[in-house]
């Protein structure tokens, strides 16, 4: 993962910096799921890929409620992943319609290492946090590696200068936060 070039635009939903403990657990909902494992089955697995993770701080928890894709922008190497902004913008855009989600991280594969934050990845998300007009509370970090016959998901809360592992459940169907 990448920084964005100074030049871009930004995915400009409001966000509004309210007290909230630090995140203890990532819920993704079965359609934020789906998107991710779809990607997951259709991309070239020797590429890295993504997309951003929109949704809400529910006092300690994250509830992802939609993910996106790369874009067909997006540049893909095995090491390196930027994603197509202005795909990630319409996917804001429309997410913040339908249900008032709004950025709070992203997702990411890499397909051969461990789903460990790298140095590039954490200088990102560092640079996010920092921003003022992005206003973060924490930064939401889901990375996925292969493993022999499936793909090993983990989530990170990135807040201030320290990056957290938390769990991460795709909640079922009938709990839905639709």
């Amino acid at each position: 993962m990448a920084p964005r070039h100074a030049s871009a635009p930004r995915l400009r939903h409001l966000r509004i910096r309210v007290m909230l403990r630090p995140v203890t657990a990532v819920h993704l909902t079965p359609q934020a799921a789906r998107v991710i494992s779809d990607e997951l089955r259709t991309a070239d697995s020797t590429r890295e890929t993504g997309g951003i993770l929109l949704g809400h701080h529910t006092d300690d928890t994250v509830i992802v409620r939609h993910a996106g894709t790369p874009g067909p922008g997006a540049i893909q190497t095995p090491t390196y992943f930027l994603r197509d902004l202005e795909h990630a913008q319409t996917t804001a855009d429309r997410a913040y319609t339908q249900d008032r989600s709004v950025w709070i991280g992203e997702w990411h594969t890499h397909p051969s290492s461990r789903p460990v934050p790298s140095a590039q990845d954490t200088a990102t998300y560092r640079q996010l946090l920092d921003d003022p007009e992005l206003a973060f509370h924490s930064f939401i970090a889901v990375i996925l590696s292969p493993r022999t016959s499936h793909w090993h998901m983990t989530a990170w809360a990135c807040r201030n200068d320290v990056i957290t592992r938390v769990p991460v459940h795709t909640v079922p169907e009938q709990v839905g936060y639709q």
